[in-house]
């Protein structure tokens, strides 16, 4: 029964999120603002959240504040590197730049704040998880900017957004209704080969698909057929592995969800967990391909 009122709580929370979120990454109003505020609740949510979980009190701690505004600057200065500022192209490489100098500011601050406000004690560990936090979360997310201002980017996001989807609901509701054979993965024990099998047969599914939706209605072909077979290959594993990596650091942190603010889903990185890891590998891939 519980099983049953966790899957209506993802479900009516996906009806009401998920508009608003297609709005945000497809709309080109106010020079893609939206998609700006789209990635800074979704980068600062699931940044506190992993905060939160990487917290170990006396055995080091990260510093908050300084890596939100850290991701918060962060954010802005990428979409700037891919919109301009009010749609006004600024130099790359000096946006580029800019991008580094974040990074080096707040290594620095961090450790300034670390010599003279905390204990020696699980310094190296504040320091690092302070960083990571911002790297792998901001950083990487943030692609999505870049991904945006490909030729037909809207159409590539949202081919990510829907395979990811469909990969995580054909994993969880065939594990949870077929699933007997557990993956026996130290970091999610309950997975099973059932659930990751069908996550990847209804990625691949849902690849062709979408390309073929495209290709009918928008005369868009993104993909040949070999192609869209070995994406749908591709986003299946590595969105389980942004899956896996939050289940480590989430069972490291002794935490079975990253937060409770989505009803079904848990917090804002249990959703966008798989997004976070396959959003720049998807990206870089389209450039190597020559996407531009």
């Amino acid at each position: 029964m519980s099983k049953l009122k966790n899957s209506i709580h993802r479900i009516l929370t996906a009806v009401v999120a998920l508009p608003v979120y297609l709005f945000a990454i497809g709309t080109d109003l106010i020079y893609s603002i939206p998609l700006l505020i789209a990635s800074l609740v979704i980068t600062l949510l699931s940044l506190y959240e992993f905060y939160k979980i990487s917290d170990r009190g006396e055995e080091g701690k990260p510093f908050i504040l300084p890596g939100l505004l850290s991701g918060a600057v962060l954010n802005i200065i990428m979409y700037i590197h891919a919109f301009g500022l009010f749609g006004i192209k600024i130099s790359g490489s000096y946006e580029a730049k800019m991008i580094f100098f974040v990074l080096v500011l707040l290594l620095a601050v961090v450790i300034i704040l670390q010599l003279f406000t905390r204990p020696i004690k699980g310094a190296v560990y504040s320091i690092a998880v302070t960083g990571f936090g911002i790297f792998f979360i901001v950083f990487f997310f943030a692609h999505i900017f870049f991904m945006k201002t490909l030729e037909n980017g809207f159409l590539y996001i949202l081919l990510i957004n829907i395979v990811v989807i469909i990969n995580d609901s054909a994993a969880y509701f065939a594990g949870i209704s077929i699933g007997k054979h557990k993956m026996n993965f130290a970091v999610s024990p309950n997975k099973s080969w059932e659930g990751y099998i069908f996550g990847m047969i209804f990625s691949i599914i849902a690849v062709i698909a979408t390309n073929a939706v495209y290709s009918s209605c928008l005369d868009v072909n993104l993909f040949s057929i070999t192609e869209t077979v070995l994406i749908g290959i591709f986003l299946s594993i590595f969105g389980n592995i942004g899956d896996l990596t939050e289940s480590l650091i989430k069972r490291d942190g002794s935490k079975k969800d990253s937060g409770s603010l989505l009803p079904g889903h848990g917090g804002m990185w249990d959703v966008f967990d798989a997004m976070i890891f396959t959003i720049p590998l998807f990206y870089y891939y389209l450039l190597i391909k020559g996407v531009s």
